[in-house]
């Protein structure tokens, strides 16, 4: 069961916790069920029996007639306990795959030419939309402008839990549509940091949408968190 995740908002000096959970699509899927006389089928983890040493672009035509090196017979079908397992890093200019451990992460920025810009050690960063400080809401930017200057990746839906926060979304969407613009979301005591949805996840700058129904659907609304890691620019000319 996945746990509930929450955002704490602040609007005009009001705050909620609200819900964030992934948009749901208009039409679900129905779900398949796989069974057999015996029984429902469920998927297992097992290894595939394929030698990782073996670089596919160096096996010549010889190697494989004579044999199956790119298999690992022995170890077919063997169950991965996965709560058994952890991450281990291999050094790729070792001979011998013998797990290390002194090395260092390092986040690599590439500038609108494809180049590496700068480089410097990751950084590990906790979640902070649900902290004491609100996430609050900053610079208003036209829907058009955002829509042509950002990258989206990641879209979540904030749902209420009660007719109060219900009323506080409401309120926000409505301002939002009413307005065509998106909303700039910060956290941090000054509302100027990055967010970051989960412990160890990477930074967004992140947008809010709103929409409120019309006619026979008055009464509902729509408010969308939206996540950019990317701007979209044209790189400067380069010089002749």
């Amino acid at each position: 069961m996945k746990s509930t995740r929450f955002i704490h908002l602040e609007n005009q000096g009001m705050t909620a916790r609200v819900s964030l959970q992934n948009v749901l699509p208009l039409q679900r899927k129905p779900e398949l069920i796989t069974r057999t006389p015996t029984g429902k089928i469920a998927s297992l983890p097992i290894l595939k029996g394929i030698n990782t040493a073996i670089v596919p672009q160096e096996l010549t035509p010889e190697a494989v007639m004579a044999g199956d090196p790119e298999l690992q017979y022995e170890n077919a079908g063997k169950i991965l306990e996965m709560d058994l397992m952890t991450t281990a890093y291999f050094a790729p200019e070792t001979p011998t795959k013998i797990p290390v451990s002194d090395f260092q992460f390092i986040d690599e920025i590439y500038d609108p030419h494809g180049r590496v810009s700068d480089r410097r050690p990751h950084l590990t960063r906790k979640s902070n939309i649900n902290d004491t400080l609100p996430v609050k809401l900053g610079k208003r930017i036209p829907i058009e402008q955002a829509l042509t200057t950002f990258v989206f990746r990641y879209t979540y839906q904030l749902v209420h839990e009660d007719g109060v926060t219900m009323d506080f979304l409401y309120k926000l969407a409505q301002d939002l549509d009413q307005n065509r613009v998106v909303a700039l979301l910060g956290a941090g005591p000054k509302g100027n940091q990055p967010l970051v949805l989960r412990d160890k996840g990477s930074p967004y700058r992140a947008f809010l949408y709103g929409k409120v129904g019309q006619e026979t659907d008055q009464g509902k609304y729509k408010l969308l968190l939206l996540l950019s890691d990317q701007e979209l620019k044209l790189p400067p000319e380069e010089p002749q």
